[in-house]
């Protein structure tokens, strides 16, 4: 959402949490409209871009039309009622997640050593394999080639089974990164050594794979690949990412914690 619908965002949205206006709010006297204008300021330039005079006019605006809408909901009883109280603990819990968040992203510097090792692992994954597979519909097809491998049969000529075009010209897919395979094919075919072929069937959405690396892997063209220096700033976000959702991640539930929550089943005789 661009921050030049600051006033419809703030309405809509509620991002005010935790202003005046809350009735869980024990400071809300105390609290100055500008001080509240900082605030939701801080918070909305957090990415780095410095909120304008007139995006602090539009606050300050929506603001006083909150506020007055507020005012006429408690005229009518609203901030009595349970709903109101439980929607507005929720959105306390809303604003203190999003502060955590900031702050801990503000204090998130990678270092120069994290973000080569970013983009070494990013140039990693341009490294090209070239592979040759089988590919049947059954398991048990896809072990009977294994064996018959394993029995030193050529691969090429097995692979004229395979229901893969590819199977005409031996299997062979040619060069390509991994990431122009499946996850399943890819991660398999990523653990083998040149002149090595899966030891067990490879299931995939499209059957079984026998898959051969057939030379080993390539690394990209050097002479291709942007500076470090120059994709810094992309290696930064990426880390900033990737720090914000293991944040993230530590916080959700543990599969003990879920069962635990789990009401316990009723009787059999309770059920009827």
């Amino acid at each position: 959402m661009k921050k030049s619908s600051t006033l419809l965002a703030l309405l809509l949205v509620g991002t005010l949490g935790l202003s005046a206006c809350s009735v869980n709010n024990p400071f809300a006297k105390k609290i100055t409209s500008e001080q509240m204008v900082d605030a939701i300021a801080k918070s909305m330039s957090a990415d780095g871009q410095p909120v304008t005079a007139e995006q602090r006019a539009q606050i300050t605006e929506a603001l006083a039309v909150q506020a007055a809408i507020a005012e006429a909901a408690r005229k009518d009883g609203m901030d009595k009622l349970d709903q109101t109280k439980i929607l507005l603990s929720v959105q306390q819990d809303q604003v203190l997640m999003q502060e955590y968040m900031r702050t801990k992203m503000e204090a998130f510097k990678p270092t120069d050593t994290e973000l080569k090792a970013t983009y070494d692992a990013e140039v990693a994954k341009l490294s090209e394999f070239h592979f040759r597979h089988i590919l049947v519909n059954t398991e048990a097809e896809a072990n009977d080639i294994i064996a018959k491998l394993k029995a030193g049969e050529k691969f090429e000529v097995l692979a004229k089974k395979s229901i893969d075009p590819s199977g005409a010209k031996g299997g062979d897919l040619g060069w390509a990164p991994l990431s122009r395979w499946v996850p399943e094919f890819s991660g398999a075919g990523a653990k083998l050594k040149a002149g090595e072929f899966t030891q067990t069937p490879v299931k995939s959405q499209f059957g079984y794979h026998i898959i051969d690396l057939m030379e080993p892997s390539r690394a990209p063209d050097a002479a291709a690949l942007p500076p470090f220096e120059t994709v810094k700033s992309q290696l930064v976000e990426m880390a900033k990412q990737e720090y914000a959702k293991k944040l993230q991640d530590g916080f959700k539930p543990k599969a003990a914690d879920k069962a635990a929550e789990k009401p316990a089943e009723k009787p059999a005789e309770e059920k009827k």
